[in-house]
């Protein structure tokens, strides 16, 4: 496909799930995020080739929330989250695997090739927190939807929806699995280190969560 059509599906794409959002959780503020390069990556050839959302969550418990340092971001500190999944078949590592993936491929080719998700965004957010801190939690609240404009370097931006969810700990303990988080921490919405990324959004929680 050419760059703008990409673009425009991808584009519609965002759009349509922020509406679904605002059906299911009620409105909240929307932006538009600054450009940002990732010239060292191919621009994607379908729509399909690149991650259907983003999900942060903001998991807030007796006035704290809670907060990662990963390896792979600029952030000192920043509320969990990640890139939505899709249906994959390029992983076969026995034959019952195997089964599945054509189960997938099946399922890939009634829905005319395109990879669909296997989550919804707020199970996205819940998913990535239990990854990167060990923690489960329910999601409560939209907070914000953003959309983040990508620059391949051809001079057409990547429209992808970030949607930040309110949660609150269900269970769990602090022990993180993906192997960029180098640390896992609660801290004070009212008190939080210097350079922690959406710290506008948490020190809105402290006064009306």
């Amino acid at each position: 496909m050419k760059p703008e059509a990409v673009r425009s599906v991808l584009a519609d794409r965002a759009e349509t799930r922020r509406e679904a959002l605002s059906e299911r959780w009620g409105d909240a503020p929307h932006r538009v995020r600054p450009v940002t390069g990732v010239a060292e990556y191919d621009f994607p050839a379908t729509p399909d080739e690149i991650f259907p959302w983003v999900a942060v969550c903001f998991v807030v418990e007796d006035g704290r929330v809670l907060l990662v340092q990963d390896s792979g971001h600029s952030s000192v500190w920043e509320p969990p989250g990640g890139k939505g999944e899709v249906r994959s078949t390029s992983k076969k590592v026995n034959g019952e695997y195997r089964e599945q993936g054509e189960a997938l491929r099946a399922s890939e080719k009634a829905s005319g090739g395109r990879r669909e998700p296997v989550e919804s965004v707020a199970e996205t957010a819940e998913r990535e927190t239990r990854e990167e801190t060990g923690i489960e939690c329910d999601v409560t609240d939209l907070l914000f939807t953003e959309t983040l404009r990508f620059d391949y370097g051809n001079g057409v931006h990547v429209p992808v929806l970030q949607a930040g969810f309110v949660a609150r700990r269900v269970g769990g303990a602090i022990r993180p699995t993906a192997a960029a988080i180098e640390n896992v921490s609660w801290y004070p919405c009212s008190d939080l280190p210097d350079g922690t990324q959406f710290a506008a959004e948490i020190e809105s929680l402290r006064t009306s969560r």
